[in-house]
């Protein structure tokens, strides 16, 4: 159960691990530029980006 304000998605495995891999590979680079430090940042911040672009 999340925290409160908070929701939970479910994901296959392969989109999850596709993205944790991605992940993995900018980590350092969003840490520094762009101050995000944890995956379920990165996927928010993912989001915002395809929701902007539509």
């Amino acid at each position: 159960m999340p925290k409160k304000g908070y929701k939970s998605i479910t994901l296959k495995n392969e989109t999850y691990d596709y993205f944790f891999n991605e992940w993995l590979k900018v980590k350092e680079e969003y840490t520094i530029k762009k101050g995000i430090r944890s995956f379920s940042a990165y996927i928010t911040h993912r989001l915002a980006q395809l929701m902007n672009d539509e």
